[in-house]
Protein backbone atom coordinates (compact mmCIF):
# COMPACT_ATOMS: atom_id res chain seq x y z
CA UNK A 1 0.00 0.00 0.00
CA UNK A 2 1.38 3.34 -1.03
CA UNK A 3 1.31 6.26 1.38
CA UNK A 4 0.44 9.66 0.02
CA UNK A 5 2.34 12.50 1.66
CA UNK A 6 -0.04 15.22 2.68
CA UNK A 7 1.22 18.71 3.30
CA UNK A 8 0.53 20.79 6.35
CA UNK A 9 -2.86 22.27 7.04
CA UNK A 10 -3.28 25.86 5.95
CA UNK A 11 -3.06 28.28 8.85
CA UNK A 12 -5.61 30.53 7.17
CA UNK A 13 -8.05 27.60 6.95
CA UNK A 14 -7.65 26.90 10.66
CA UNK A 15 -8.14 30.59 11.51
CA UNK A 16 -11.22 30.73 9.27
CA UNK A 17 -12.86 27.77 10.99
CA UNK A 18 -11.95 29.05 14.45
CA UNK A 19 -13.41 32.50 13.75
CA UNK A 20 -16.49 30.92 12.18
CA UNK A 21 -17.12 28.94 15.35
CA UNK A 22 -16.42 31.94 17.57
CA UNK A 23 -19.14 33.93 15.77
CA UNK A 24 -21.77 31.83 17.47
CA UNK A 25 -20.29 32.28 20.94
CA UNK A 26 -20.63 36.07 20.78
CA UNK A 27 -23.76 37.03 18.83
CA UNK A 28 -22.45 40.54 18.18
CA UNK A 29 -19.46 39.10 16.38
CA UNK A 30 -20.05 40.44 12.88
CA UNK A 31 -16.37 41.37 12.65
CA UNK A 32 -15.43 37.76 13.37
CA UNK A 33 -17.91 36.54 10.76
CA UNK A 34 -16.44 38.77 8.07
CA UNK A 35 -12.89 37.82 9.06
CA UNK A 36 -13.83 34.11 8.85
CA UNK A 37 -15.06 34.61 5.28
CA UNK A 38 -11.97 36.59 4.26
CA UNK A 39 -9.52 34.10 5.80
CA UNK A 40 -11.46 31.21 4.24
CA UNK A 41 -11.22 32.72 0.77
CA UNK A 42 -7.52 33.47 1.24
CA UNK A 43 -6.94 29.91 2.42
CA UNK A 44 -8.71 28.43 -0.62
CA UNK A 45 -6.62 30.61 -2.93
CA UNK A 46 -3.37 29.57 -1.22
CA UNK A 47 -4.34 25.88 -1.24
CA UNK A 48 -5.28 26.01 -4.94
CA UNK A 49 -1.96 27.60 -5.93
CA UNK A 50 0.09 25.24 -8.15
CA UNK A 51 3.20 25.34 -5.95
CA UNK A 52 1.24 24.81 -2.71
CA UNK A 53 1.28 21.53 -0.82
CA UNK A 54 -1.09 22.79 1.88
CA UNK A 55 -4.42 21.16 2.61
CA UNK A 56 -7.52 22.20 4.52
CA UNK A 57 -10.13 22.95 1.88
CA UNK A 58 -12.85 21.58 4.15
CA UNK A 59 -11.79 23.72 7.08
CA UNK A 60 -11.73 26.84 4.91
CA UNK A 61 -15.14 26.04 3.39
CA UNK A 62 -16.64 25.41 6.84
CA UNK A 63 -15.26 28.73 8.09
CA UNK A 64 -16.74 30.55 5.10
CA UNK A 65 -20.16 28.92 5.56
CA UNK A 66 -20.25 29.58 9.31
CA UNK A 67 -19.16 33.18 8.77
CA UNK A 68 -21.86 33.79 6.16
CA UNK A 69 -24.57 32.17 8.30
CA UNK A 70 -23.54 34.24 11.30
CA UNK A 71 -23.36 37.50 9.30
CA UNK A 72 -26.83 36.90 7.84
CA UNK A 73 -28.25 36.04 11.26
CA UNK A 74 -26.74 39.17 12.84
CA UNK A 75 -27.96 41.30 9.92
CA UNK A 76 -31.53 40.04 10.31
CA UNK A 77 -31.37 40.61 14.08
CA UNK A 78 -30.09 44.18 13.68
CA UNK A 79 -32.71 44.91 11.01
CA UNK A 80 -35.44 43.67 13.36
CA UNK A 81 -34.11 45.89 16.16
CA UNK A 82 -34.06 48.95 13.89
CA UNK A 83 -37.57 48.33 12.60
CA UNK A 84 -39.06 47.53 16.01
CA UNK A 85 -37.56 49.52 18.92
CA UNK A 86 -40.07 47.91 21.30
CA UNK A 87 -38.13 44.70 20.79
CA UNK A 88 -35.18 46.29 22.61
CA UNK A 89 -37.44 47.00 25.59
CA UNK A 90 -38.59 43.39 25.61
CA UNK A 91 -35.00 42.17 25.50
CA UNK A 92 -33.87 44.55 28.26
CA UNK A 93 -37.11 44.10 30.26
CA UNK A 94 -37.30 47.82 30.92
CA UNK A 95 -38.52 50.89 29.01
CA UNK A 96 -36.13 52.91 26.92
CA UNK A 97 -35.22 56.37 28.23
CA UNK A 98 -36.99 59.26 26.50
Amino acid sequence: MQQIHKGPRSEFAIVSLTLGLMCFINLAGIEKALAAVVFGILALKRIAAPQSNERGEGLAAAGIVLGIISAVFIGIFLFALIKNPALIEQILKRPLPQ
